[in-house]
């Protein structure tokens, strides 16, 4: 469940979770994107702009914008790396911290009930479907699609 959750974080896939009153007044508090990038800062303790905007696979512009965002909340602080002054560091403040600490818990929650729901062999079919679909995703449109009557290798346990 932890590549699930990577996915999650990454924003290469969203769960319907639209429903969960909890998330939804999460969701109310923060944009979406202002979520990842704590959930992200949670787990990378502190981030350049640069790394940020990469794991977010945003422009470095949008992930600026999403620090001064959550810097203004009083949710991050921005400073600059001891070595490099022309670089930007985002650390979570205690606020920040707190913040993510309950988004984490949520998430960690509901997948912990799919976890519980589904067999072993199918949680890891999850992983492996859900991993397929973000990989046929970002493929271009006009990509050509496989021959449907080629060979193909079905991995059977």
């Amino acid at each position: 469940m932890q590549q699930f959750l990577e996915m999650l974080l990454t924003g290469r896939i969203r769960l319907p979770l639209l429903g969960d009153p909890e998330l939804l007044a999460l969701e109310r508090e923060l944009p979406r994107s202002d979520w990842l990038a704590l959930l992200m800062l949670e787990r990378r303790g502190e981030a350049t702009m640069s790394e940020l905007a990469a794991d977010l696979g945003a422009p470095l512009s949008t992930a600026t914008g999403i620090g001064t965002r959550l810097e203004r909340r009083g949710l991050a602080l921005r400073e600059r790396h001891p070595g490099d002054r022309r670089v930007v560091l985002l650390r979570l403040t205690p606020k920040g911290r707190q913040l993510a600490g309950r988004a984490r818990a949520k998430i960690d929650s509901l997948l912990r009930r799919v976890q519980e729901a589904l067999a072993p062999e199918e949680v890891d079919q999850l992983l492996n479907l859900a991993q397929k679909v973000v990989r046929a995703l970002q493929e271009p449109a006009d990509a050509p699609l496989p021959d449907p009557s080629a060979p193909r290798r079905v991995r059977v346990e």
